[in-house]
């Protein structure tokens, strides 16, 4: 009689290899995203200067660049497709620093301040692209986007990302 846990240990093997850790995105899937993201995007295609950005004003911050990461980390949170880990749930509410993935530390330029210094994403396996807003993302030094499903245009306002 063969042996229960080689037999248990076979089987779950046999299993794993018919569901992949990531599912790819299909075509459609992908130029879903990508018209998403083309919908979305200023005319120019980057931030301008004078771009409006509604927030509650209920809602309070510590400071404006942390406003701005708050502005730029929800539009990202719309810009997702997919999150089968469910790693953006607790992306609500002004406390940035208190996101899944997203860190804070003491601005380079003034160490009173707090912004958000960067963003690790790392296996989250999100599938969506990446909006024009994270330009507003000013400070960070580190985008970790490993293991994950982002597809479409990078845009120019990544350029304003002077830390990277």
């Amino acid at each position: 009689m063969a042996n229960p846990k080689a037999c248990a240990c076979f089987l779950f093997i046999s299993l794993l290899s018919f569901f992949p850790l990531s599912l790819a995105l299909t075509d459609g899937e992908v130029a879903y995203i990508v018209r998403r993201q083309l919908l979305s995007l200023p005319e120019d295609g980057d931030l301008s200067d004078d771009m409006v950005f509604e927030v509650d004003v209920n809602i309070k911050f510590q400071n404006s660049r942390l406003k701005q990461a708050y502005i730029g980390l929800q539009a990202w949170k719309k810009a997702v497709y997919s999150d089968p880990l469910n790693f953006t749930a607790n992306w609500d509410g002004p406390d940035v620093c208190a996101y899944k993935g997203v860190f804070c530390a003491p601005a380079l330029d003034n160490p009173k301040t707090t912004v958000v210094a960067g963003v690790d994403l790392n296996h989250a396996d999100i599938a969506g692209h990446l909006p024009v807003e994270i330009g507003l993302l000013a400070d960070i030094s580190l985008i970790h986007l490993n293991s994950n499903r982002f597809c479409g245009i990078i845009p120019q306002s990544i350029s304003k990302l002077k830390l990277l």
